[in-house]
């Protein structure tokens, strides 16, 4: 029970860090703002996190669960299939959804950090480890693809991906960011029809 009830409370500090970060910046905010935002005091706050830095990597924990939703509708339609519908995928992994799920300031602040912080270089490290895991595992669930290097072929996915978000997070124009991200789709197309070909 009292693990339950600490679990609980270290989430509801970690999401709190969350919105005030997306609110004022990474910069800007402190246990005793997110004390105040909660209305607890930063004394409980420092019992579960003794600085910003544990923080942060709960944070950056927090990031990957939240990215991992992306995958939850591809998991479930392909689970009995034989073949991997390269559309929804692809149309999945280029959604305006990743947006949602994380705000991209906070995402870039914490990233910003490992230039600076050994441990947290890690944990963004793993942190794309487990996206590109877990893209691998949607592709071997096709028959088709089966003799493929599936682990580059989802690399190779993400390298576009993450190249493709970085770059239309500074385009204002809808025109022109539907005609970007059409391009860097057209990518990802390339290559889940360049392991397809018949050897």
């Amino acid at each position: 029970m009292k693990k339950k009830i600490r679990d609980v409370r270290k989430t509801e500090i970690i999401e709190g860090f969350y919105e005030l970060c997306k609110k004022d910046g990474l910069e800007n905010t402190s246990i005793a703002k997110i004390g105040k935002y909660l209305g607890m005091p930063p004394s409980l706050i420092m019992h579960y996190f003794p600085n910003k830095r544990l923080l942060i990597l709960a944070l950056i924990d927090y990031i990957l669960k939240h990215y991992q939703l992306i995958y939850e509708p591809l998991l479930e339609k392909f689970k009995d299939g034989r073949k991997v519908d390269s559309e929804v995928l692809v149309g999945r992994l280029f959604s305006r959804e990743w947006n949602l799920l994380f705000d991209d300031g906070v995402f870039y602040s914490c990233y910003a950090l490992i230039f600076r912080d050994p441990t947290i270089k890690e944990e963004y490290r793993k942190l794309h480890l487990e996206l590109r895991k877990t893209l691998q595992e949607i592709l071997d669930k096709d028959e088709y693809l089966r003799k493929a290097d599936t682990a580059a072929l989802s690399e190779k996915i993400f390298v576009i991906i993450e190249g493709a978000y970085y770059y239309l997070s500074m385009i204002e124009d809808a025109k022109e960011y539907e005609e970007k991200l059409n391009h860097f789709k057209e990518q990802a197309y390339d290559l889940l029809r360049l392991e397809l070909l018949p050897n």
